[in-house]
């Protein structure tokens, strides 16, 4: 699946997994079970939702921790 996350604001858990190459159950697992690691998210009506923006800043904090 190829998704332009150039023109895309937000996206749902399993295209956020993608992006991040996790899967989308550890995506939720960390929404749920481990919250202050977990990348930010909102809700629409009942719906979870990801920015792209704060996925690329979560994963690149991620990266740069690891790094040390």
């Amino acid at each position: 699946m190829h998704i332009d996350t150039n023109e895309t604001i937000a996206v749902d858990t399993k295209t956020a997994a993608t992006i991040l190459g996790v899967s989308k159950s550890h995506l939720e697992k960390l929404r749920i079970e481990n919250p202050e690691n977990s990348p930010p998210y909102f809700k629409v009506g009942r719906c979870i939702r990801y920015s792209v923006e704060n996925l690329r800043e979560w994963a690149a904090a991620g990266v740069s921790e690891k790094a040390r």
